[in-house]
């Protein structure tokens, strides 16, 4: 186990022994990856949304986690690997998809014209017919692939950022870099992987 993910699971405990700073502390942590990841899900399922819709998930989401003296929250057992950030990142998008299935969003384009978000569920993958899930498997190996050829610090900037959802300014924070260099590494690293992802297509 990892000291990150030590350090989670004793902050999720006390949040589960009713501790109030960590509460707070939790989301704070967590509050950018969610909030990534309910816009990507508004922007994939090409739906209009402002400040507002994303300040209302993003904290619908919370709620959820913390209702019933966290009874959702202490759903998280950490099986398989899955790290707490990938978790909440599935409770997020499941969050968001259920607000769009009950109609309360409605998207821009017809449905056919979407762009599929079906990484995090798979249940939704199911829903894909076998060409669409053959063409995203390789996209995601030639993007897995690309990686490989960036340093090991940008491959972890690519992680924290991309994968773990983090903001910029947390994953500035964690790399110990300032804010000014986080974006020169982020811009460099994906004109990186286009390069690489451009030869290989």
């Amino acid at each position: 186990m990892t000291d990150s993910l030590q350090k989670d699971l004793r902050l999720l405990s006390r949040c589960l022994d009713g501790d109030r700073e960590a509460s707070e502390l939790f989301v704070r942590r967590f509050s950018g990856l969610i909030y990534y990841a309910v816009r990507y899900v508004l922007t994939s399922k090409c739906i209009s949304f402002g400040p507002e819709d994303l300040e209302d998930l993003h904290n619908s989401v919370f709620l959820d986690l913390f209702e019933n003296k966290g009874r959702k929250l202490s759903q998280y057992h950490g099986k398989n690997g899955c790290s707490l950030a990938s978790w909440l990142r599935v409770v997020a998008v499941r969050r968001v998809l259920n607000h769009i299935r009950d109609g309360h969003m409605h998207t821009d384009l017809p449905q056919e014209k979407q762009v599929p978000f079906e990484n995090f569920s798979s249940h939704d993958r199911e829903e894909l017919g076998p060409l669409a899930l053959m063409e995203q498997a390789e996209r995601g190996r030639l993007v897995r692939d690309a990686v490989q050829f960036l340093s090991p610090r940008d491959r972890l900037f690519m992680k924290l950022y991309f994968e773990d959802g983090l903001a910029l300014e947390e994953v500035a924070d964690t790399l110990r870099i300032s804010i000014q260099n986080a974006y020169t590494i982020k811009h460099r690293a994906v004109q990186r992987l286009r390069s690489h992802l451009s030869r290989d297509t």
